[in-house]
């Protein structure tokens, strides 16, 4: 238990470091909310039931969705670009087995609201810190977006021409 605390907290610091705000979602949304989002192999693992109000219900299977409803909710409060994490448990409706768990903790971040490459870039600095600070000390980050990769060349101050030819690589 303490070391998943402290791979929490190290996420946790990572994410605020670069100006994510923390928010928290319902474990529990109607399945009109999660059904459908995440294909047909997702609606088979969301654990649905009736409350007790007969309400057709659903446990999270993910952050992502959640996130979706959370930004159209509130997108008249929230602004833009709305930059924000999420660590909390989801459930899969799925027979355990190795490496597959029923519940889990996601921790998750996401930038909405902007088409700046710099929050794509953004993005692969977050996980290069938080794969560093948790002490992997070996990793490979692919990036398979040309926009991504143009921003990221331009940002290290590449010539256009120099651009062109590693892209052309």
């Amino acid at each position: 238990m303490m070391a998943r605390e402290q791979l929490i907290d190290i996420a946790r610091a990572v994410y605020r470091s670069y100006g994510f705000a923390p928010i928290d979602t319902p474990a529990l949304e109607y399945a009109e909310v999660l059904l459908g989002k995440g294909g047909e192999e997702s609606d088979r693992q969301v654990f649905r039931f009736r409350d007790q109000g007969e309400r057709d219900v659903a446990m999270r299977f993910d952050l992502t969705v959640p996130l979706a409803r959370f930004a159209a909710q509130y997108c008249n409060e929230i602004g833009t670009p709305f930059r924000r994490y999420h660590i909390g448990p989801v459930w899969r409706g799925e027979r355990p087995a190795r490496g597959r768990f029923r519940e889990f903790i996601q921790c998750d971040f996401d930038t909405i609201g902007t088409l700046s490459n710099s929050a794509d870039i953004e993005t692969l600095f977050v996980i290069n810190d938080l794969l560093e600070r948790i002490g992997i000390e070996r990793f490979t980050i692919r990036v398979n977006n040309r926009r991504v990769l143009n921003g990221l060349l331009e940002k290290c101050g590449l010539q256009q021409q120099a651009v062109s030819i590693l892209r052309a690589l």
